[in-house]
């Protein structure tokens, strides 16, 4: 997706709005007293990006920094003015921009995710436009990804809802998805229960019987790994954001990675 982009020295700070598509909705005014302290020392480092609406412009890049200039008084702030092709371009855009920052919020992240879905029909055509793994965009679509027959089954307490929602990531199919939750909730425990979902993954064709027998003939190997303080602290921090156990979050971090260099097919 393409647009054309003109820079202007300075845009009035009045003249510009929140752009209902900027994606970035959660502002910690911590990280907002700190950026308004360094542009008060060092000034504006990067400029904000926006677009024409009639006689005003429209802010997509850059909240905090103008949120900021805006506590200072600046009566201008330095300028991208962009024209963007269509709802999905800009929400595109500011995604791209705000992911390779640091911190754009798992609820941020998930409101992307399902709206692009919605404008663009495919978790891998999201994925594609947002330069992000289809598993990735699974993770932001969260609880909006789980099919209706899950949700249920979690209303009624027969699954939980995190054990709904690794369901629905590893199982696309909707009437394999519904046979392995109840063999999960009948599953002695959680051990058990991610083996079943593991090999309802790998084995798509099979049907819920048989992906239980698979799991009874087969044990699971087991690997011990020391995690640094910083790598225990990271997936801490991922299980909170995307409300999954540490272990399927490094379980899943570990096929990608020997996916991607052709280790696992």
């Amino acid at each position: 997706m393409s647009s054309k982009m003109t820079f202007d020295p300075t845009v009035e700070v009045d003249r510009i709005d929140i752009s209902p598509l900027n994606v970035r909705k959660d502002v910690s005014e911590e990280k907002l007293d700190e950026l308004v302290n360094s542009i008060r020392e060092i000034g504006l480092q990067q400029p904000v990006v926006v677009y024409r609406k009639g006689q005003r412009y429209k802010l997509l890049i850059g909240q905090r920094r103008y949120l900021a200039c805006k506590k200072l008084c600046m009566s201008e702030i330095p300028a991208l003015i962009i024209s963007i092709k269509d709802e999905a371009d800009a929400v595109v855009k500011s995604f791209s921009e705000n992911i390779h920052r640091l911190d754009l919020g798992y609820s941020d992240k998930m409101r992307v995710a399902s709206r692009l879905l919605e404008k663009l029909g495919k978790v891998e055509d999201v994925a594609k436009a947002l330069g992000v793994h289809p598993q990735t965009v699974r993770n932001y679509l969260g609880w909006a990804g789980v099919p209706e027959p899950l949700k249920k089954m979690a209303a009624k307490g027969r699954i939980s809802a995190t054990t709904a929602m690794s369901i629905a990531r590893n199982v696309p199919d909707e009437k394999l998805a519904v046979g392995i939750a109840e063999r999960v909730r009948e599953a002695p425990s959680s051990a058990r229960r991610k083996a079943i979902i593991e090999a309802a993954k790998l084995n798509p064709s099979s049907t819920p019987d048989q992906i239980v027998s698979l799991v009874e003939r087969s044990a699971g190997a087991t690997l011990t790994i020391d995690l640094t303080d910083r790598l225990a602290g990271a997936l801490d921090n991922a299980s909170k954001d995307y409300s999954l156990e540490r272990q399927d979050i490094a379980t899943e971090a570990l096929e990608e990675w020997l996916t991607t260099r052709g280790f696992l097919q």
